[in-house]
């Protein structure tokens, strides 16, 4: 149960590496998230506020997950909520991953065609139903292929990102207090995702869990022969390259929030400030970013109800909902189904997280115990 041996730097570069692209969706990728979840409030203590409860809250979530899945042979989302929950708050609480799972690829199908939309001006239905082609194509041909396919894209788009915010910020934190000053009067508004700053904290952390809940543990299976110290660093090093990369781009907005505020993909506002080849580049990551998640999450939604990939029914269900889904994004704004979808969802994967940390330390202690009675 407890391995000793020392983890390789290869192995916790890599595997942090993984992590953060588990965290990074089309949200992330074209700024709005953070914007809606951080930037919202018009206060850069606020930002700060939600970047420490969020560290500290999803730290201590993907640790319980992890610690389940080493100890408890726990390397799915069914056998994890079993483990936290038993069969019935486990079969609620996993049902949340999947809705949630679902409603994420409703916004990212918008994004994908709000990007090309705005930076390239092609027609949003249009761009969104290359999204529905790409994506159900991708996730009907089974785990294994689109694994290679999109293996490689998420930490890129933090690095890219990261140096983007970085370079910004030499024009954009000098209006930083103009910034706070045109949203607390209400000259600029900007759609909030959460309730209060503290519910914000909570939901977004609560977002950030439920997707890579599975990977998580199985990490925790994978990595049990080394010591648990060296995973418990893995999982910190990586939301803290997350959340510091959040921080760095939040306030870039608030420097910016005229134009930010009003744009459905903050992240070309600001791309496109250097020069056009500069947007132009960033927008084909926004899109790769956009692709490597709605992938999985359609993968995702259509396993959990059948397993074989080559089952007609599990092709029919991922070509029905796409299309239904691209239907429903036509009529209602992409910022608005992303507030909605993550703001609920997320005090949903929040709740989770309050059970899953509350769960870890009860497991902990009998496994102490245990430990303590056979010396």
């Amino acid at each position: 149960m407890n391995g000793t041996k020392k983890m390789g730097l290869g192995i916790i570069v890599n595997t942090t590496g993984a992590i953060l692209a588990y965290e990074i969706g089309a949200g992330f990728a074209s700024g709005q998230e953070v914007m809606q979840f951080f930037s919202n409030w018009g206060s850069v203590s606020g930002v700060f506020q939600i970047a420490m409860i969020f560290t500290i809250f999803l730290s201590l979530s993907y640790i319980g997950i992890s610690y389940i899945g080493r100890t408890r042979e726990a390397k799915d989302i069914k056998e994890v909520y079993n483990v936290i929950g038993g069969k019935y708050l486990g079969g609620l609480l996993s049902f949340f991953v999947w809705a949630y799972n679902l409603g994420c690829y409703f916004f990212m199908i918008s994004g994908f065609g709000n990007v090309l939309h705005q930076q390239f001006g092609l027609p949003i239905p249009a761009g969104s139903a290359i999204a529905v082609v790409i994506s159900a194509g991708t996730a009907v041909l089974g785990l294994k292929k689109m694994v290679e396919i999109i293996g490689k894209i998420g930490p890129v788009v933090v690095l890219v990102s990261l140096a983007l915010g970085v370079a910004s910020a030499f024009w954009t934190y000098p209006h930083i207090s103009e910034g706070v000053e045109l949203m607390q009067s209400g000259a600029v508004h900007v759609t909030r995702a959460g309730h209060s700053i503290l519910l914000s904290a909570f939901s977004y952390t609560g977002v950030c869990l439920l997707i890579p809940m599975a990977y998580v543990a199985s990490l925790g299976n994978a990595l049990k022969e080394y010591r648990f110290s060296d995973t418990k660093l893995i999982i910190v090093a990586g939301i803290l390259s997350y959340i510091v990369c959040c921080v760095i781009l939040a306030l870039n907005y608030i420097g910016n929030i005229a134009e930010c505020g009003i744009s459905a993909i903050p992240n070309l506002v600001l791309a496109n400030r250097f020069f056009t080849g500069i947007g132009v580049v960033f927008s084909v990551i926004v899109l790769l970013s956009v692709y490597s998640t709605m992938c999985p999450i359609l993968w995702t939604c259509a396993s959990m109800i059948w397993s074989d990939e080559k089952s007609i029914y599990y092709k029919g269900f991922i070509i029905i909902c796409s299309i239904v889904v691209y239907f429903i994004t036509l009529y209602i704004p992409y910022e608005i189904l992303l507030n909605k979808i993550m703001t609920y969802f997320g005090y949903a994967g929040a709740f989770s997280g309050f059970v899953i940390v509350y769960r870890y330390i009860v497991l902990k202690l009998q496994d102490k115990k245990l430990a303590a009675d056979k010396e």
